[in-house]
This record gives C-alpha cells, sequence and structure tokens, in this order.
C-alpha cells in the first residue's frame, strides 16, 4: 500500500514544478516586454528570485518524502548510479534536473542579479519550462500505465494531474505576489496571471469530467471508482474538498470577480486551489490502494 510520504511527493514534486513553469514562463515573456519600466524590472526579479526558491523548496522536500518512503537511501541513489531505461528513471532525473535549475535561477536573482548574461538567463528559463512540464506529465502517466490499478489506468489521469499542479503552481505564484516589494507595479501581469489560472482551471473541470467518465466505462475501474466517490469513504474529500472548494468554488470565484470587475483582495481562492491539489492525490492513492488490498 502507498504511504502517506508518496502522496506528499506527488504532491510537492507536482506544486513545485507548477511553480517552477509559471515563473519562468511569466519570465520570458516579462522579459520580452519593451515598455516595462526599471521600477517594474526591479519588482520582478525580485519576485522570481522568491518563485524560484519555493519551487526549489518544494521539489527538494519531495524528492526527501520519496527518500523516506524508499526506507534504504542506497535504493534512491542507485537510481543514478544505476539508471535503466525507465519511466521512474526519467522522473528521477527530471526531478534532479529541476532542482538544479531552480536552485541557479534563485541564486542568480537573490543573490548576484547582476552576474548571470542575458542569453544565460533565457537558456535556464526555458529548460526550467521544459523541465517543469516533463515533471508534471510524468506522475500522472507513471501511475496511467500501473495496468494494476484500474482506476490509475485511466487516459484521462496524466492531464487532469498535470493540470492540478499547473492550477497549484499558479496558486503559490499569486500568494507570493503581494509579498514583494512594489507589488503594485506588477498589477498588470499578476492580472493576466489570474486570467491564465481560470484557464487552467477550466481545462481542470474538463479533464475531471474526462476521468469519472472514462472509470465509469470501465467495468474494472468501478469498484475503485466506488470507493472514492463513496460517502463513507473518501466520496467527501473528494467531492466537496478537490472538487467543489480545489475546482469550482474558484473557478466560480475567478469568473465572478472577472465579470464583476472587482479587485483581488482574497486569497482564499489560491489556498483551496493548492489544498485541492494535495487532496486529489491523497484520494486517488487511497482509492487505488484499496483496490491493491
Amino acid at each position: 500500500m502507498l504511504g502517506s510520504f508518496v502522496v506528499m511527493y506527488l504532491f510537492l514534486g507536482g506544486c513545485g514544478a507548477g511553480v517552477l513553469l509559471a515563473a519562468a514562463a511569466w519570465s520570458l515573456l516579462f522579459h520580452r516586454t519593451r515598455t516595462r519600466s526599471r521600477a517594474q524590472s526591479r519588482a520582478f526579479d525580485g519576485l522570481m528570485g522568491i518563485l524560484a526558491a519555493i519551487a526549489f523548496v518544494l521539489l527538494a522536500v519531495s524528492a526527501f518524502c520519496l527518500l523516506l518512503d524508499l526506507g534504504r537511501p542506497q535504493r534512491f541513489f542507485l537510481l543514478f548510479t544505476r539508471p535503466t531505461p525507465s519511466l521512474l528513471t526519467f522522473g528521477s532525473f527530471a526531478l534532479l534536473a529541476s532542482l538544479g535549475v531552480s536552485g541557479v535561477l534563485a541564486a542568480a536573482h537573490l543573490v548576484a542579479p547582476r552576474v548571470v548574461s542575458e542569453p544565460l538567463r533565457i537558456a535556464l528559463e526555458g529548460a526550467a519550462v521544459v523541465l517543469a512540464l516533463a515533471l508534471m506529465v510524468y506522475t500522472g502517466l507513471y501511475m496511467a500505465l500501473m495496468e494494476a490499478v484500474p482506476l490509475w489506468n485511466n487516459a484521462a489521469l496524466p492531464v487532469l494531474l498535470a493540470l492540478s499542479s499547473a492550477s497549484s503552481g499558479v496558486a503559490v505564484v499569486l500568494l507570493a505576489v503581494p509579498f514583494v516589494r512594489d507589488s503594485a507595479l506588477l498589477g498588470g501581469w499578476t492580472e493576466a496571471l489570474r486570467r491564465v489560472h481560470r484557464v487552467v482551471l477550466l481545462l481542470e473541470a474538463g479533464a475531471l469530467a474526462a476521468f469519472l467518465a472514462l472509470a465509469l466505462a470501465g467495468p474494472f475501474a468501478r469498484p475503485a471508482l466506488a470507493v472514492l466517490l463513496a460517502p463513507e469513504g473518501a466520496g467527501p474529500w473528494f467531492a466537496v474538498g478537490f472538487a467543489g472548494l480545489g475546482v469550482i468554488v474558484p473557478l466560480a470565484a475567478e469568473g465572478a470577480r472577472a465579470l464583476l470587475r472587482v479587485p483581488a483582495t482574497l486569497q482564499v481562492v489560491e489556498v483551496l486551489c493548492v489544498l485541492g491539489g494535495l487532496i486529489l492525490r491523497f484520494c486517488l492513492v487511497a482509492a487505488g490502494s484499496h483496490w491493491l488490498g
């Protein structure tokens, strides 16, 4: 049976990758804007350093959770010293590379912002985008290829988990923005990121519907799906905690805020998205582990 450390590894790794993706992609687009002021650039560089550091910490803790679950550290290092052509090896190297890139970006922006040249920054951030995307897709793909667990053996699962990681990552970025000096100067960019978040939430809702439809259509997945939706089991957590509070409520709140043109003052929406991502993984692992006995 998969334990809590695996769940935390799945969540923190996905969320960290989501933060790294959002921060790197934002930076690549921001630095292409010719109308930005020096004050905006200074504010954004400070924000980018904090976001890269957050991504590094989340990824590092996720790796530590994986190490704790393995029990024996030598088994973890064998993934790198004696690699085999497998999805697990790919994910391990993607995690290690993401740690390296996020750490370098954090140090470059927080410690020595003038040392890193423009071409090197672009290369690092481009690599961060590719690695983050690979890491976000990897965990869902790894689970979906487990034919022994019919609930996970679902074509929509990698998409659902990747979008959940993206939603959690963007939510963490939005939570961090107000705590950065002169963050008000980035108001237009922050609002654009909120629009991206609404699209991600909408796609996540569609991926959730596809996942449930495919699970319902599969006769072997139905028993585990019943556990996932059972009122006396994971049902309230999955339906209310993830689907309701983690996807539908944030999507509705962001949609209403955009229609009414209300300034974003509450950060509870972002907190719900992050918690929803954690709840999703707990529920999926619990239901899948029930099938395994």
